[in-house]
């Protein structure tokens, strides 16, 4: 696999958890019917600023591909860091900085755009008929017995990134969440492990949540699509 390879899956992958990410903490506002499990963790999460630390393998055709890193999602807004990648959103405007490339992206959230993959802060506003739980039991994660949400969008996308399916996996008995699995339309799957997940109360300001693109040196190449 060529670096460039390499760049591109991690992009894919990236751009891939933030939208489960995403999904999972809009899902406070869902209306769909619940099982107890999903609807205390929701509660629990409805007016917080969460972070946690994740990591990842994807299966692609050259390679299996892994990676970690670290999210913080509030609302609409949130900040990504991992493998190379930040992503920074304030709901209006999103920053991917690569690290690697010395590249960097601006442009803004287009809430017109239907593919929640590459649009997370969409999946925000339209997450009232985005998703709905369609069974609650056990299985199996990272060898031990979990709970098990599976849930599926409402109205199916057409592009290949576009997410089929979501299984979110909880500590036996609890509401800890400590795993996700994003299927795509192209019948990839993702597996996420969830760990040192926080909760702190809404506080931050949008500004947090913004990318000063002038700390960036001349090196870069930026795209500013504004």
């Amino acid at each position: 696999m060529t670096c460039a390879d390499a760049r591109k899956s991690m992009r894919t992958i990236t751009k891939i958890f933030i939208a489960a990410a995403v999904a999972l903490f809009a899902l406070p506002q869902a209306s769909f019917a619940k099982s107890k499990t999903l609807d205390a963790f929701v509660s629990k999460i409805s007016a917080s600023l969460v972070s946690f630390d994740y990591s990842f393998t994807m299966p692609t055709k050259k390679a299996k591909m892994t990676g970690n890193g670290n999210v913080k999602v509030q609302g609409n807004s949130f900040h990504v860091d991992g493998n190379g990648l930040e992503i920074w959103c304030d709901g209006k405007t999103r920053w991917t900085i690569d690290r690697v490339s010395e590249e960097a992206l601006i442009e803004l959230v287009d809430d017109s755009y239907d593919n929640y993959a590459t649009n997370p802060a969409l999946m925000i506003a339209s997450i009232d008929n985005a998703f709905k739980e369609i069974s609650f039991g056990s299985s199996k994660f990272g060898g031990k017995v979990v709970d098990t949400s599976v849930l599926t969008p409402v109205s199916k996308g057409k592009g290949s990134m576009d997410i089929s399916g979501l299984k979110l996996f909880f500590k036996s008995g609890t509401t800890n969440l400590i795993g996700a699995e994003v299927t795509l339309n192209d019948g990839s799957v993702s597996d996420f492990a969830i760990t040192n997940m926080r909760f702190e109360d809404a506080g931050k300001s949008k500004e947090s949540f913004r990318f000063n693109e002038k700390t960036l040196d001349s090196s870069y190449v930026i795209t500013d699509l504004r």
